[in-house]
């Protein structure tokens, strides 16, 4: 099965746009959960590891502005500089894979000792 490279493009700005939206919220929490915030005893509550919750919610924003300007970076290709007008659908299932993949493996890696 193919898709066009045209509509290709415009799914990866969408998933730019949403990677862009997940970064502002992570960085939000973050900055809203720092020690002078007056809304972190509203986020953090009783929360016992706070800090490795705030550590997970930064290394998910990086992932999250990765993500992001890949996509863009896809997009401004596909749609300005590539030719080719019929594109396997195989690599938007890879791509999305990729992102799924990073996003489990980066959530649930472990605090180091």
């Amino acid at each position: 099965m193919n898709i066009t490279s045209i509509s290709l493009s415009y799914l990866f700005l969408g998933v730019f746009i949403v990677s862009f939206a997940f970064f502002i919220y992570y960085k939000v929490l973050i900055t809203k959960t720092t020690s002078n915030s007056p809304s972190r005893e509203k986020i953090i509550g009783t929360m016992k590891k706070s800090e490795t919750w705030r550590q997970k919610n930064n290394i998910m924003s990086y992932v999250s502005v990765f993500w992001a300007i890949i996509s863009l970076a896809l997009f401004i290709y596909l749609k300005f500089f590539f030719k080719i007008r019929l594109i396997n659908m195989l690599y938007v299932f890879a791509y999305i894979a990729a992102i799924v993949i990073s996003i489990i493996f980066l959530g649930i890696r472990k605090k180091e000792k």
